[in-house]
């Protein structure tokens, strides 16, 4: 007969192998997690949604009660500038929709109007950086500390926080806090 040791088994190669698939599941999930989001990225800046920011009613809830205030003022004071910047907006499409449709095509009218309504575009976003700049520069350390939280406790979260897009909500939101110029915001 021969002498051979039986050797105890082997539980280590088990947990070995389970490491290993379980890491090369978790490299896939976050592999597809950074396509979905360069994706989503790429199809925001296509479509124009998702402009970097958020809306100005989820802002006004996420920020302390004295800088919501702060923030409905400098909404009210920037109100005829938005006005003044949306109708050249909608006059920039109109301007392109009318030489899209007019025979013969003209190109060179056709490139101008599309720069006009890039124009306007970046008007817009551009008034929005400087009511951001303005709020912002108002706001009290604690105040931005405290918009910071609420920022991380919503990337945190999977839900989306309450709100819609509806004409006046912004009015009606800085009347609710009590901002004296919510009665200049559009309804």
């Amino acid at each position: 007969m021969s002498d051979v040791a039986s050797q105890p088994p082997r539980r280590w190669s088990f947990w070995l192998i389970a490491s290993l698939c379980l890491n090369f599941f978790l490299i896939g999930v976050i592999v597809t997690g950074l396509l979905v989001a360069r994706n989503r990225m790429i199809v925001g800046a296509m479509t124009g949604a998702g402009g970097g920011g958020l809306p100005p009613d989820v802002v006004l809830q996420m920020l302390p009660h004295s800088g919501a205030i702060k923030m409905c003022d400098a909404l009210a004071a920037r109100v005829e500038n938005f006005r003044r910047l949306g109708r050249e907006t909608v006059e920039a499409r109109r301007a392109v929709f009318k030489v899209f449709r007019t025979e013969p095509f003209d190109d060179a009218a056709f490139r101008a109007a599309l720069i006009r309504m890039t124009a306007a575009r970046v008007a817009i976003l551009q008034e929005r950086q400087a009511t951001i700049a303005h709020v912002v520069a108002k706001l009290t350390p604690e105040e931005r500390r405290h918009f910071t939280r609420k920022i991380v406790q919503r990337l945190l979260s999977l839900a989306k926080p309450p709100g819609g897009r509806e004409p006046g909500r912004i009015a009606e939101m800085c009347e609710s806090i009590g901002a004296g110029s919510a009665k200049e915001l559009p309804r």
